[in-house]
């Protein structure tokens, strides 16, 4: 039986195989295995609302359904972890930040 820590992680997976690069689903699952080291539930849930295109924090904030303080907070946290450094890209133009996957 699944449980909902798997749906979550399932999900992302599908979001990021959606993108060019791909994440495919693999017989044995170890891409959810590989997911769950790298992210916590919480950001996992996060994840879930980056695009490939850098978007502000508030943008992102508002399809998380989060407040604009704690999808800045979280993302950067997010960005400074050295795992995320191959998932999320911080990007600094006109002195907003930006993130994307």
């Amino acid at each position: 039986m699944e449980n909902n820590s798997d749906d979550l992680y399932k999900r992302l997976a599908k979001h990021l195989d959606n993108l060019p690069g791909g994440f495919p689903e693999t017989d044995s699952g170890v891409e959810l295995r590989i997911l769950k080291r790298l992210f916590t539930p919480e950001d996992a849930e996060l994840a879930l609302s980056l695009s490939l295109i850098a978007e502000e924090p508030r943008v992102i904030a508002h399809r998380a359904n989060i407040s604009v303080e704690e999808a800045a907070t979280r993302l950067d946290e997010m960005e400074k972890k050295v795992l995320y450094m191959v998932l999320i890209i911080k990007t600094d133009l006109q002195n907003i930040l930006r993130f994307n996957l």
